[in-house]
């Protein structure tokens, strides 16, 4: 392992080869040594090569590629990696958990990576299992994964840990991301499914549901066995709009941030939807707080502007969940190759078919 590095990003002086021998290179033998473990700041390197050994240039995020910036998130504790270690000292498996701040209550895991010449060892829910243990026993209600809907396999190793399928967001992944190892056809957009899985009881809180989502967020909440309950709230708030946005030029995206949920709240996404279509921005999320009684009132006056449903995100904020809203802008998502792991999953993919189904959106789904 690297005990050095240099600032910068390795693409600018990576060997191609060394991807193209990864992804045709010959399986490792089943009884392979391996080494479990947490990923030091010094080692950051390391995870900048393995991803280039899996993924090229293509990975959706540029960070990955720039060590001190692996080794900063490392340092804060921003960024939570467990690797797999092979014989020859190689990082040939790694999941990472990002928290969002220093009292976030929850992770997303990403940064999933496991060595083509590795995949059938089960790596990927071994390194899984192994981060929720730590995080569970750090006190952390739980973890959110976005498994690629185009196979089943990194579907089926959330389930089989526990998590449960709370969204979908349809074209998420860019089509620059190379999944060639995994599978064929021409690059598209592709779709992914969200996971939660829980590890520790979240506060007891209210939902303040969208009446036209109240149903599936209702029957979410249950299936996943979270601490929050859909209610109804008696009365909304006047005060005008907060909202922050993020643009993630990797995702040709906008995540929409709403603070406070006022009834100028279409009016408010509105002129932002507008910039980003004007962009041409492929997708644009909007995050609605679901412990603010106004989401009830106001979130559905966001299907006119074209938004349907995304996803829930239990314990994404301190004081309780997030409903995410997608919008597609003339985007041609091909659906048709999505693969769900499970009847859960499939029953959430055609409520957010039917939303596209019902008009509540502009853009283009083939």
């Amino acid at each position: 392992m690297s005990e050095v590095y240099e600032a910068g990003d390795i693409r600018a002086t990576a060997d191609p080869a060394a991807y193209a021998n990864t992804a045709s290179g010959a399986p490792v033998a089943d009884d392979a040594p391996i080494e479990i473990r947490s990923l030091e700041p010094h080692e950051a390197i390391d995870l900048c090569e393995a991803i280039w050994r899996s993924y090229g240039p293509s990975y959706d995020s540029d960070w990955v590629y720039r060590p001190a910036e692996v080794a900063e998130r490392l340092r804060r504790g921003a960024l939570r990696s467990i690797v797999g270690i092979s014989e020859d000292d190689e990082v040939v498996g790694h999941v990472g958990c990002t928290l969002t701040g220093g009292d976030a209550n929850v992770g997303e895991a990403g940064q999933a990576v496991v060595d083509p010449r590795w995949r059938g060892h089960h790596l990927f829910t071994t390194l899984k299992r192994t981060l929720a243990d730590r995080m569970r026993a750090d006190g952390f209600a739980g973890i959110f994964s976005e498994a690629t809907a185009a196979h089943p396999y990194s579907q089926k190793a959330n389930v089989e840990l526990g998590a449960q399928e709370t969204g979908i967001l349809v074209g998420y992944i860019p089509a620059s991301v190379d999944y060639r190892a995994i599978e064929e056809g021409p690059a598209h957009r592709r779709s992914v499914v969200v996971y939660y899985l829980k590890l520790n009881d979240g506060p007891e809180r209210p939902i303040y549901a969208p009446p036209r989502h109240r149903g599936v967020i209702d029957a979410i909440t249950r299936r996943a066995a979270l601490h929050g309950r859909v209610a109804v709230a008696d009365r909304a708030g006047s005060d005008a709009t907060v909202l922050t946005e993020q643009i993630r030029s990797d995702h040709n995206a906008a995540f929409v941030s709403i603070e406070r949920t006022g009834p100028d709240l279409a009016e408010a996404v509105g002129r932002r939807l507008e910039q980003e279509r004007a962009r041409r921005l492929d997708c644009v999320y909007v995050d609605l707080p679901l412990d603010d009684p106004g989401t009830q009132s106001y979130g559905d006056d966001l299907a006119r502007l074209g938004f349907f449903f995304g996803g829930l995100f239990p314990n994404r904020r301190q004081t309780g969940d997030v409903l995410r809203l997608q919008f597609l802008n003339d985007l041609q998502a091909d659906v048709r190759d999505i693969q769900l792991a499970s009847d859960a999953g499939r029953d959430l993919l055609e409520y957010v078919l039917d939303e596209d189904r019902d008009g509540s959106r502009h853009g283009d789904m083939d």
